[in-house]
C-alpha cells in the first residue's frame, strides 16, 4: 500500500467527487472551485459546508459575498439544504462579507478566523475569493495576504473551500497567486453539445499529496444539488 492510500480522507459532501480523489480531501486542504457564471459553483460550496455538518459532523463556517444570507438560504432550500436550521444549531455560520461595515481584507480575515474560533469550525468556505481579494489594494499586498491566510489555515487544520470566477470566454483559470498557493484546483466548466445543449463538466486540475481523476466528468444538477458522474 503506498503512502497516499494510507492517508486519512476527510469525504467532501458532493456527490461523487470522493472517488474521483481518493476517497475525500486530507484534513487541512485548501482548495479552490473555480468556474465562470452558472456553472454551480454556489451550489458546490453549500453541499461541501451543508453535508460537512449534516452528515460527517464538522462545523463550518460558510462566508458569501455573492449574495446575501436570506437569498442564499431561500436559493439552497430547493435543494433539500436547510441552512438555516444549522445555523440555530450552531453547526454552521453564515456570514455576509459585503455587508459588514468598515469591511477590508484585514478585518474580513479577522472575522472568519473569528467565527472558526467562535464555532470551533473545522470547515470554511468562501464564496467567492475573487470578489474578497478586491480588498488588497496592491499586488504585494494580494500575495502577502494569501500567504498569510493558507499558512494559517493550515496551521489550524482547517479544510477550505474558495470559489473563483472565472471570466466568461476565457480560456484561462482566472486566478492569480493563489492558484500556487493552494493544495487544489477544481474547474466547472460549461460547454455546448453537438445537439446544442448546455452543460457543465468537472475536472480536479491539481490535489497534492493524491492521485486523483484527471478526466472531465459529466455534472448533473438534481433536487438534492450537484452530482459528479465518473464515466
Amino acid at each position: 500500500m503506498s503512502v497516499l492510500e494510507t492517508r486519512v480522507r476527510t469525504k467532501t459532501g458532493v456527490p461523487g467527487l470522493d472517488p474521483l480523489i481518493q476517497g475525500g480531501l486530507q484534513q487541512g486542504d485548501f482548495v479552490l472551485l473555480v468556474g465562470g457564471i452558472g456553472t454551480g459553483k454556489t451550489i458546490f460550496s453549500c453541499q461541501f459546508a451543508y453535508n460537512a455538518a449534516k452528515l460527517y459532523g464538522e462545523k463550518t463556517v460558510f462566508a458569501t459575498f455573492e449574495e446575501d444570507i436570506a437569498s442564499l438560504k431561500r436559493n439552497m432550500m430547493q435543494f433539500g439544504m436547510d441552512l438555516g436550521s444549522l445555523e440555530r444549531d450552531g453547526n454552521v455560520k453564515l456570514i455576509d462579507l459585503e455587508a459588514l461595515e468598515g469591511g477590508g481584507m484585514g478585518a474580513n480575515i479577522e472575522t472568519l478566523l473569528g467565527a472558526l474560533d467562535e464555532i470551533k469550525g473545522k470547515r470554511l468556505v468562501v464564496d467567492s475569493l475573487t470578489a474578497f481579494l478586491s480588498g488588497a489594494a496592491e499586488k504585494f499586498d494580494y500575495s502577502f495576504l494569501m500567504h498569510l491566510v493558507y499558512k494559517t489555515l493550515k496551521r489550524e487544520g482547517i479544510t477550505t473551500l474558495m470559489t473563483v470566477s472565472a471570466p466568461q470566454g476565457s480560456s484561462g483559470l482566472g486566478a492569480g497567486v493563489e492558484e500556487f498557493v493552494a493544495d487544489g484546483l477544481f474547474q466547472l466548466e460549461s460547454y455546448i453539445t453537438e445537439n446544442m445543449e448546455l452543460k457543465t463538466r468537472f475536472i480536479v486540475r491539481k490535489l497534492r499529496g493524491t492521485d486523483h481523476s484527471r478526466k472531465y466528468h459529466n455534472v448533473a444538477f438534481t433536487p438534492s444539488g450537484i452530482e459528479i458522474y465518473k464515466w
